[in-house]
């Protein structure tokens, strides 16, 4: 039992951790919920050879959603590409710009408008064609969502890496080491009015809360109790689309893989304008990530902020 609660406590891609307790929520017999609509979290599986070997990198698709009342559609506006290879015991988010550039439908146009035209699987589709790697599962979450589960979980500490001072998105921090309510986490991962490259270093802002979010799950539900609790606030707040017993179990083993000091934090280059355009430093990225999940030319822990403040 200790041994099978323990692949609760490690890795998540944000969220990837909530799958491992889910997994062994339903082994032990929890009722999950179904096709609720109080998910605050949707996990999919996208195609029926899903599940990673031991020694085989596996990509899942973030999608924060922008589905909130007063606003129509569920754009993807937040969109972050995990490659998570467990033979290295390291992981990479790639963070996606909304604003980027992709062709899909016949047309280019801007990355997240394919989330509110075809769900997680069609955003996950546009992203793995244009990076080059298959996506085996999606995890999406909205405002309503993203702000259930950190109230959950007590709030989340982290370091503020610049002052913010942003009266659209209501994010005011002083830099630092803080403790942010779900309101104040939000906010965080809103923000882009403060930054010269507005949504670029927002892309960044929320691939560097999430890591964060890892470093404090790892660190908090280390005791059985604490497990119990997080499987509890899980199993409440969680919806699974096409994932069977052995996709759960897969995914817990990937979840004690890599710890939060061995992801890298990376925004895809883009060349700028209304519907960013890819730099030709992208495509050697992708080249890097596609092989094993890592980018072997960014050591473990490496972040790269797009617009750093002293």
């Amino acid at each position: 039992m200790k041994r099978a609660l323990r692949r609760i406590a490690a890795f998540t891609t944000g969220f990837i951790l909530s799958i491992a307790g889910m997994g062994l929520a339903w082994v032990h017999g929890w009722n999950l919920p179904g096709a609720s609509g109080a998910s605050a979290i949707t996990v999919t599986k996208l195609h029926a050879e899903a599940a990673s070997r031991d020694d085989q990198a596996i990509f899942v698709m973030f999608v924060g959603s922008d589905l909130r009342p007063g606003v129509g559609g569920a754009r993807g506006d937040a969109l972050h590409l995990i490659g998570i290879n467990p033979k290295l015991h390291k992981a990479t988010v790639i963070d996606i710009p909304r604003d980027t550039c992709a062709t899909f439908g016949g047309h280019s146009r801007k990355i997240n408008e394919a989330n509110s035209n075809g769900g997680v699987a069609n955003q996950a589709a546009v992203v793995g064609q244009m990076v080059g790697v298959p996506i085996s599962y999606g995890v999406e979450v909205d405002f309503a969502g993203f702000s259930a589960l950190v109230k959950g979980v007590g709030g989340l500490y982290i370091d503020v890496p610049m002052q913010m001072h942003d009266s659209y998105s209501g994010a005011y921090f002083p830099k630092g080491a803080l403790h942010l309510s779900a309101e104040q986490s939000l906010a965080f991962a809103r923000n882009r009015h403060d930054f010269a490259r507005s949504d670029i270093q927002r892309t960044w802002n929320q691939g560097y809360l999430m890591i964060a979010a890892i470093k404090q799950l790892q660190q908090q539900y280390t005791t059985i109790s604490g497990r119990f609790k997080l499987v509890d606030l899980l199993v409440h707040h969680a919806q699974l689309n096409g994932l069977n017993v052995g996709d759960l179990v897969d995914l817990g083993q990937l979840a004690n893989a890599v710890p939060s000091t061995a992801i890298a934090n990376v925004t895809i280059p883009s060349s700028g304008g209304a519907c960013l355009s890819l730099a030709p430093a992208a495509q050697r990225l992708f080249a890097d990530f596609r092989d094993n999940g890592v980018l072997d030319s960014y050591p473990a822990g490496t972040v790269t902020n797009p617009d750093p403040r002293p």
